[in-house]
């Protein structure tokens, strides 16, 4: 993500609306204070929108972890496999849930809990901890930020 050319568009505009002042000096230093002033609140929210972006994809790819890394003051979307075997205790299986499945998904579950070497319910339980398990895990961010 290109942080530097969105916070310069920002100081672009600004700085469009500045010359509009004309030669009206005090007008003019203020603005460009008010830019300087803005920078480091211009990176921290391109910050916050690519740790958004992250949490959105990562939503989306269940079997991998999305995160947001610093690189040389930029930040960078990274997608990694999401190493972490899912395991079930069935000694703590105790709610119970009816679906109604078509019987092509039916057979696809029994087909794809097979291949695997789960039973149709482990195999179940486990896509379905593998999908939430981001919803409960929080989010972390590790790195250096400099404002």
């Amino acid at each position: 993500m290109d942080v530097t050319a969105i916070v310069a568009e920002v100081e672009e505009a600004l700085s469009a609306q500045l010359r509009l002042a004309g030669d009206d000096e005090a007008m003019v230093r203020a603005g460009e204070v008010m830019i300087g002033a803005l920078q480091p609140a211009l990176e921290r929210a391109a910050l916050r929108l690519a740790e958004q972006a992250a949490e959105e994809v990562d939503a989306q790819l269940p079997r991998k972890g999305v995160s947001v890394r610093l690189q040389e003051g930029t930040p960078v979307l990274t997608v990694e496999d999401n190493d972490d075997p899912i395991t079930v205790d069935t000694d703590e299986l105790e709610a119970r849930i009816t679906l109604r499945l078509s019987d092509k998904l039916k057979g696809i579950l029994e087909e794809v809990a097979n291949e695997s070497g789960d039973s149709v319910n482990s195999f179940v339980v486990k896509t379905l901890t593998s999908r939430t398990h981001h919803h409960s895990s929080g989010r972390r961010f590790s790195g250096t930020i400099e404002t």
